[in-house]
């Protein structure tokens, strides 16, 4: 599939870290467009890609909805099968921005399994069903960490409810 990747995470953009890419800079087509950056066959954007590492994004609410909407109409993705946007924690502008911008076939909501990230959880699956956005799921990281000597599971954070939270909200 043609996938594009957006970090939506304007305050903590991590993408350009993980796709090893974080000293690299976009550039600018003769019609003004972003040209995304490529790895693994992914093309991405990334406020990370337009501010140094060190620098502190700070913007208000307006200054993130138009963010969000330069990342989406003026950036030449191309031909994409999927955009998947990696948004914030929380239940922010970026959110809202993004779901009156583009049209958004469904969420995916990743949380770790601690009760705080929960919370959070809870209120973004109600944001997304206040949105009408369809949530295709639910997942949990850094559920557990495994010894490598002895193959024992060990649930560092608690054991999550993620499959609880599941059935109740997808």
């Amino acid at each position: 599939f043609r996938v594009g990747l957006l970090d939506a995470d304007v305050y903590g953009p991590s993408v350009p870290i993980m796709m090893g890419l974080a000293d690299e800079r976009p550039g600018v087509d003769e019609q003004r467009k972003i040209i995304p950056l490529k790895r693994h066959g992914v093309v991405f954007m990334s406020m990370g890609l337009l501010v140094k590492r060190e620098d502190a994004v700070v913007w208000r609410g307006p200054m993130i909805a138009r963010a969000v909407t330069q990342f989406c109409h003026d950036v030449r993705w191309g031909e994409l099968d999927y955009l998947v946007v990696d948004l914030p924690p929380g239940t922010g502008d970026v959110a809202l921005s993004l779901a009156q911008t583009i049209p958004v076939s469904g969420t995916i909501v990743v949380a770790t399994p601690q009760d705080v990230a929960f919370a959070d959880v809870t209120r973004a699956l109600r944001m997304f069903e206040m949105l009408r956005l369809p949530v295709l799921g639910l997942v949990e990281n850094m559920a557990w960490f495994q010894a490598p000597d002895t193959g024992k599971k060990y649930y560092v954070f608690g054991k999550g409810r993620t499959e609880e939270i599941g059935r109740a909200h997808v």
